[in-house]
């Protein structure tokens, strides 16, 4: 049975991404240039791209693929280009169908904190 595949937009973005465990992930992006918003600093949606390919690939196993159905960034602070968005989310709670994710996005693995991440995702059985 094929297990997940690649998250294509992850890559095409430069977002590194690291199953540590079932339901258990992290997603890093060193930011430059590109991810500025008018402002100077990271535009959110990088914010956010970073914590959703990390979602993705928790709700998504050798067993299961799981279909993501909300996901809530609270931004905490912003981030500076050249600053390394470490988003790591683990899976805290499951219903008979729905997984719910918890994480945060970090300056660097043990950095500031620069946002909490929620999500829910609906788990489905792989086909082969």
């Amino acid at each position: 049975m094929p297990g997940p595949g690649t998250d294509e937009f992850a890559s095409l973005l430069g977002i590194d991404v690291v199953r540590w465990g079932p339901g258990h992930t992290v997603a890093t992006l060193t930011t430059g240039a590109s991810h500025a918003n008018p402002h100077g600093t990271v535009h959110g949606a990088v914010f956010y791209a970073v914590a959703g390919a990390a979602v993705a690939a928790a709700a998504n196993d050798e067993d299961h693929s799981g279909i993501i159905s909300s996901v809530l960034v609270e931004y905490l602070r912003g981030a500076s280009l050249g600053d390394r968005l470490h988003a790591e989310v683990r899976r805290e709670a499951s219903t008979e169908r729905e997984d719910i994710f918890t994480g945060t996005v970090r300056r660097g693995e043990d950095g500031d904190l620069l946002a909490w991440v929620r999500a829910r995702g609906t788990r489905r059985t792989r086909r082969g």
